[in-house]
């Protein structure tokens, strides 16, 4: 019998008080918490985090890492990253509104909502939340992956894995989705970014998050968080394998797994227009010159 008790935020904040609620300011970052141009069709808007993980999401990430000082690994940086490799027009328009002021207007905005949050939850004695994740298998074989390990684990006597995480994972206080892996997890109070009770919604808008929503840090530097096994609960039902498993192959499966990613956001030579512009006869000599002494020096 499951005794997971989910922590619910309507037992926690029952009544709507003014005082719970934290109202974002910047348009920006109510977009990329909320839904955002999922909500509408406006072209310069990002899609939300509440709506899915796109634009928004990439931003909301930056910003949250840069309000609250921590920063994953060059090389380990959140997989959001590498869907925008010859990104719209449309990208390029709303970075251009962020120059560094409006970025530390932004993050400290969310630092703030950060602060309230933690706030909130100490004045109601909560130093950790009961919540849950569900997770369905896509093309990556993220899921298949999770579950494997575990089984091998769960044969060999081990209490842990480790898996690669989002920078922001979005968790919920009961199970309204379908997934094949349900994470049912005790996360510190330290580590809840923000939760929908304590976001207050625009006028004539639509909610900024969904009911019982919880949004929680993944502070690792390379993205990998180490998970108990009791927190990872498989539909068996929905798989099956070629061969059982034996020790022998989970030992293997173990060996071979490594959580780590090292991920490429891919390079593209940046093409400048000229506008016109040539090189002179003395021009082209000295550029003729600098590629031979760049060719025969070598890498410095």
């Amino acid at each position: 019998m499951d005794k997971f008790n989910f922590t619910r935020q309507a037992l926690i904040f029952p009544s709507v008080e003014p005082e719970h609620h934290f109202h974002i300011q910047d348009d920006l970052l109510y977009d990329c918490i909320g839904l955002g141009r999922g909500s509408s069709n406006t072209p310069d808007r990002v899609t939300g985090f509440s709506y899915g993980k796109d634009f928004g999401y990439a931003l909301l990430t930056y910003f949250a890492a840069r309000a609250l000082n921590f920063k994953r690994l060059p090389f380990c940086e959140d997989r959001i990253y590498a869907n925008f490799y010859g990104c719209h027009e449309r990208y390029k328009t709303i970075l251009a509104q962020l120059d560094e002021q409006r970025v530390d207007s932004i993050c400290a905005e969310l630092r703030s909502l950060y602060q309230h949050t933690q706030r909130k939850l100490q004045e109601k004695n909560v130093n950790s939340v009961n919540i849950g994740r569900k997770i369905s298998s896509r093309s990556n074989g993220y899921v298949e992956t999770i579950i494997q390990i575990k089984n091998s684990a769960e044969l060999l006597g081990l209490d842990t894995i480790k898996v690669e995480m989002d920078t922001l994972n979005s968790f919920g206080d009961e199970g309204a989705y379908f997934g094949e892996v349900f994470l049912k997890m005790n996360v510190p109070a330290k580590d809840i970014l923000y939760c929908s009770s304590l976001i207050g919604n625009r006028a004539g808008q639509n909610a900024t998050m969904e009911t019982g929503e919880w949004v929680v840090l993944n502070r690792s530097p390379t993205g990998v968080t180490e998970l108990p096994l009791a927190a990872i609960h498989v539909d068996n039902s929905l798989w099956c394998a070629d061969k059982t498993l034996t020790k022998e192959k989970a030992e293997k499966i173990l060996d071979r797994y490594n959580p780590f990613v090292f991920r490429n956001l891919y390079s593209t030579e940046q093409n400048h227009g000229t506008y016109g512009l040539k090189r002179s006869f003395k021009g082209k000599i000295l550029s003729y010159l600098l590629e031979y002494l760049n060719k025969n020096s070598g890498d410095k």
